[in-house]
């Protein structure tokens, strides 16, 4: 197994939808192998619903959000 660090918002804002699923694989260990992710992109970041498998009915929602690093929110 490949040793993952924590990406910046900003760097995974720039992935594509393949390369979302594979870091988040790697890194959220409340993902199980069946899982199955589904990465909708919007005008402010990226929304990922996480399902069981054949569930239709999300269990966790995970939003990146572009300029989130910035913000004073976080001060």
């Amino acid at each position: 197994m490949k040793e993952s660090r924590i990406k910046r918002v900003s760097e995974i804002l720039k992935m594509s939808e393949r390369e979302l699923t594979e870091y988040l694989r790697e890194t959220d260990n409340t993902l199980q192998p069946t899982d199955l992710l589904k990465i909708i992109s919007f005008e402010h970041g990226v929304k990922v619903f996480y399902h069981h498998e054949n569930q239709e009915k999300p269990y966790k929602t995970r939003v990146f959000l572009r300029g989130i690093e910035n913000s004073d929110l976080l001060k």
